[in-house]
């Protein structure tokens, strides 16, 4: 099998290449918008196509006359993936990621850095892809939800530990992998702030909430709220710190909140923070000011809903990284058909480690702390 790279200025020439040097018998293996030539990695260069094609040995040809371009092209046809397709993509992939990984380790400004991470997981998610799951256990485990190099890792060691059963011995794999990403809250965290932050709508308020309702009348307590602008949106916290007679108090800026925190001196303060969309970059630029200012008083609680996908959920990671994340609390674990990916998720080295899970609608009794056994039965689910 011959595999060999096209660039052009257009699809159509492209393909016009592939016919000349390849000849008819060429299959169009993938094809995408690259930019050459000027820029930082390439990104300020000229858009072009990178077409990959590849043909039979004994079929290639030297030369042939290049047809027309055509809208249905014959080589667009279904690929059946062989080996020796595969090693070659698998081979320059793995070259790709060292250039990232050494790109990473250089000091870049931190927006670079970020672009670098984000170049890299979708370069790990498309060699995931390219690559063959042939154990049994391990396609259940894809099938589910898992994402294919964390579904080999388990099958891989579910084999080594189970003595001839990897099947019943992946839930205690599992939920070892899953103890080393958990974060268990510290009665001496020198932390007095905790901001909870997110997406519109993914439970940060109940969440305070709960966590407000566990300890009220045991701990010196203040809730904040900077959800000043939208209608009803302090509401919530405020009528339950008048039940259970914990101050409350409202910030639409972080030097206000800096003001309140001052006055609550001595109280352990939960910050419930609007929700930040894609396009708030004003909110989030605050909420990393006030993350400088607070200094090693605070933590950042990232909360995500468990029934968001998981590349939303990815996406909302790189968003909110800039805030460095010191724990993750995952909300409507009971509405989730997702949990095959929501353990991807957590298994994730670059996810936060979990603090929390939201397992109903009822405050405060549906907050639970991530016990690794019964986490790891959940997360499996049908998939083993």
């Amino acid at each position: 099998m011959h595999i060999k790279r096209f660039v052009a200025a257009t699809l159509e020439e492209a393909v016009a290449q592939v016919k000349e040097e390849l000849g008819p018998d060429a299959l169009v293996l993938s094809t995408r918008r690259v930019r050459r030539d000027a820029g930082l990695f390439g990104w300020l260069g000229r858009p072009m196509v990178e077409l990959v094609a590849a043909v039979d040995r004994e079929h290639r040809r030297p030369s042939a006359p290049a047809p027309a371009p055509v809208e249905a092209h014959p080589s667009w046809q279904p690929l059946v993936l062989t080996q020796a397709l595969l090693d070659p993509l698998e081979a320059e992939l793995r070259a790709l990621r060292r250039d990232l990984e050494a790109q990473q380790s250089r000091a870049l400004p931190g927006g670079f850095a970020a672009e670098i991470a984000e170049l890299r997981q979708a370069v790990e998610e498309l060699a995931a892809r390219g690559e063959r799951v042939r154990d049994p256990l391990a396609r259940r485990l894809v099938a589910g939800g898992f994402a294919p190099r964390q579904a080999r890792a388990l099958a891989e060691e579910a084999a080594a530990a189970g003595g001839g059963d990897p099947r019943a011995a992946l839930p205690a794999v599992l939920a070892g992998r899953l103890d080393a990403r958990l974060l268990v809250p510290r009665e001496d965290d020198p932390a007095v702030v905790s901001l909870f932050v997110g997406a519109a709508g993914v439970g940060k308020t109940t969440t305070v909430a709960k966590l407000a309702g566990r300890s009220a009348g045991r701990d010196r307590l203040a809730l904040c709220s900077t959800d000043v602008h939208r209608a009803g949106g302090c509401e919530v916290l405020r009528r339950l710190a008048r039940e259970h007679g914990i101050p409350f108090a409202t910030a639409p800026s972080p030097e206000r909140l800096l003001g309140e925190l001052t006055r609550g001196a001595g109280r352990r303060v939960l910050v419930d923070t609007a929700g930040n969309g894609r396009s708030d970059g004003a909110a989030l630029s605050e909420l990393v000011r006030l993350r400088r200012a607070l200094g090693p008083r605070g933590r950042v609680h990232l909360v995500v809903s468990a029934t968001t996908r998981l590349d939303a959920m990815h996406e909302e990671l790189r968003r909110f990284a800039p805030l460095g994340p010191d724990a993750l609390v995952v909300t409507r674990l009971d509405d989730s058909d997702r949990l095959g990916e929501l353990a991807s998720l957590l298994l994730d080295e670059r996810t936060p480690p979990l603090a929390w899970l939201g397992t109903g609608r009822r405050v405060p009794e549906d907050l639970a702390l991530p016990e690794p056994q019964a986490l790891a039965q959940q997360l499996l689910g049908a998939a083993a």
